[in-house]
């Protein structure tokens, strides 16, 4: 069975990342950081009300397509690492294929870019692409919680923890609309 990526699956208790329950990988989050995990939960909440999640919205993505997991040869790309591919929305696929760019100067142009090619295979709902850095947002809890719950028991993850989770909360500090 695949996973959801749903509310829940982002900011419930469904996960476990190194072994560890996402309820506690919480409670190890320093306070500042965990306020604005709250704060992108609440609003992902909201967001994930007003889109719904019916079949222009939802169907099963990659949930981890980014350049790590692309293959390139001549003019083709090949998608491998299927492991978090389940049911979620379609612009959480999106923002993940972003979010390990979003920090580079050309972000814009390959921003737009990518949503012109994904348009001509799937256009977005109109409006849809205004939650855009609200997937974003909810990409770096996950991956924020992710790599918080390996640090505790990887000294690979833990010896750049505070690094990463400080970058975290800079990303989040610009993404963070209310």
């Amino acid at each position: 069975m695949r996973i959801r990526w749903d509310w829940e699956t982002f900011f419930g208790d469904t996960m476990v990342y190194g072994g560890i329950n996402a309820a506690d990988v919480w409670d190890l989050l320093p306070g500042d950081l965990r306020r604005k995990f709250d704060r992108v939960a609440s609003r992902m909440k909201r967001v994930m009300m007003q889109l719904g999640d019916g079949p222009g919205k939802v169907g099963l993505i990659h949930a981890d397509l980014h350049l790590g997991n692309a293959l390139f040869c001549r003019d083709d790309v090949m998608v491998i690492d299927f492991d978090d591919c389940g049911f979620g929305y379609w612009l959480y696929d999106i923002a993940v294929s972003l979010w390990e760019l979003r920090h580079r100067n050309d972000y814009e142009q390959l921003r737009a870019a990518l949503l012109e090619g994904y348009a001509q295979q799937r256009p977005p709902p109109s409006g849809d692409l205004a939650y855009l850095d609200d997937f974003i947002a909810a990409r770096d809890v996950a991956f924020g919680l992710w790599f918080t719950g390996n640090g505790q028991v990887n000294p690979a993850f833990r010896a750049d923890l505070d690094e990463v989770l400080e970058n975290v909360g800079y990303s989040l500090d610009a993404l963070i609309k209310d």
